[in-house]
């Protein structure tokens, strides 16, 4: 669903939220005031909205009208708004070619199976990915580069206030099979909430005109929310782009003759992190050792799985045996294009926590080869970056990719905004960086 239910906690007390949200909308309105043009304050609300929106699930996510929920019809108002927005040339940037096929198939997709309309999920995050991507673009180009971050992030404030109170007020959520708890600040599941706050430190590690203890105190802050979140997937995803951050905030710092040293020292600690997340959870992390023991092992239907291996890796092996055997079973139209896009809702209970395995069974080889096209077109325009944030962008990539092997990160709003911003940012120091090797050239060899 365009909502993102997943089904999970309750919320915290209406009266709780909507103090909150009028606390929180104080400093959204005063960010808006600090950006220039139209992109940038669209930018901003719109990710205020839905963090504000999911916060109050039990109401938004309930169905509204035409079957769709509050959430749902605040992410189609998003996405016609910024349609409105975007300037026309901007549909015809190549980067988002590959976005175009997908609704194509999508829609090619769900005329093939049940009927178009339920083509209409698929294409709404989609043209919402793309509206949210061109205006942070736009936003960076209007608004000083780099320092546009700093003011969204007071966008992203109602997530760090809401774990705070989830944790004063004790509401937690008992998580995964061995009843770890997860402070999530009464989202409706600690995927939605953790992505958030996974977006929220990336964007942290972006705003360049943060001073650099500022910078390190949230992040050490942020970190230990993504923790207090418990959600292996996310925990595991951020520690790429926290371990390029220590580098580039402290490499630069020293002599070249130094560099080497600090590179193994911070190397050390990167490693000592990973042990310290792997005790804080040490039954959860276990899981991946036995798994990578032997995968091999688990390439097979759904009824040859033991009781044990059902509920290895929060069962998620299980889940995509599932879905892989069902689209063998297929016919050739399926296997080439899907049983269509959110089928999956027809016969699964739960969706399949690996965009690509969601890719298979829902648009077939050509999803997955659409899929893996577009993110490699979006990974080469952050290798087009300069070099002061080509690494940054990249493993924010990478951490993006890493989340869409074990969750589902491009299936819900959260994760497209997570994805727009990082996207957005690459397309803009892709140009910026022509930019400027345009005007050398210029120098170097005059007309």
């Amino acid at each position: 669903m365009i909502g993102g239910d997943l089904g999970g906690a309750p919320s915290l007390p209406l009266p709780v939220l909507a103090l909150v949200t009028l606390f929180m909308a104080v400093p959204m309105v005063l960010a808006l005031k600090k950006v220039r043009g139209y992109p940038a304050r669209f930018v901003i609300f719109a990710i205020w909205l839905r963090y504000i929106m999911s916060a109050f699930h039990e109401i938004t996510f309930s169905p509204a009208v035409a079957g769709l929920s509050w959430n749902a019809i605040g992410s189609v108002a998003v996405a016609g708004t910024g349609l409105l927005l975007v300037t026309p040339r901007h549909y015809l940037l190549k980067p988002l070619m590959p976005v175009y096929a997908l609704i194509l198939l999508s829609l090619i997709s769900a005329a093939a199976n049940d009927g178009i309309f339920t083509a209409l999920n698929a294409a709404v995050k989609h043209i919402y990915f793309m509206v949210l991507m061109i205006a942070i673009y736009r936003a960076l180009l209007e608004n000083g580069g780099a320092r546009f971050f700093t003011p969204l992030l007071w966008a992203f404030a109602p997530l760090v206030v809401l774990q705070l109170l989830s944790i004063g007020l004790g509401a937690v959520k008992a998580s995964e099979f061995d009843g770890s708890s997860s402070y999530i600040g009464g989202y409706n599941h600690e995927a939605t909430f953790s992505i958030a706050m996974a977006t929220f430190f990336v964007v942290l590690c972006f705003a360049s005109s943060l001073t650099r203890v500022l910078k390190g105190l949230l992040s050490i802050g942020l970190l230990g929310g993504i923790v207090l979140a418990n959600y292996r997937t996310t925990m595991l995803a951020v520690l790429p782009v926290a371990a390029i951050q220590l580098v580039s905030s402290t490499m630069f710092s020293f002599v070249r003759e130094q560099r080497v040293i600090l590179a193994v020292i911070i190397s050390v600690i990167t490693v000592a992190g990973v042990f310290m997340l792997a005790g804080f959870s040490a039954e959860r992390f276990n899981d991946l050792a036995v798994f990578f023991g032997d995968p091999g092992q688990y390439i097979k239907p759904q009824a040859e799985f033991s009781f044990d291996e059902r509920r290895l890796l929060s069962g998620r092996l299980y889940i995509w045996s599932g879905y892989i055997y069902a689209w063998l079973d297929g016919s050739t139209l399926n296997h080439v294009i899907g049983f269509g896009p959110d089928s999956w809702e027809e016969i699964f209970k739960v969706y399949p926590h690996n965009t690509i395995v969601a890719y298979l069974y829902e648009l077939g080889w050509a999803g997955v080869f659409l899929l893996l096209f577009f993110w490699v077109t979006m990974i080469k325009l952050a290798m087009r970056a300069p070099a002061e944030d080509r690494a940054i962008l990249l493993f924010a990539h990478l951490s993006f990719l890493f989340m869409n092997l074990a969750t589902m990160a491009l299936w819900q709003i959260e994760g497209v905004i997570f994805y727009a911003i990082i996207c957005g940012f690459s397309l803009f120091r892709k140009v910026e960086s022509g930019a400027i090797r345009s005007h050398f050239k210029a120098q170097l060899h005059p007309a």
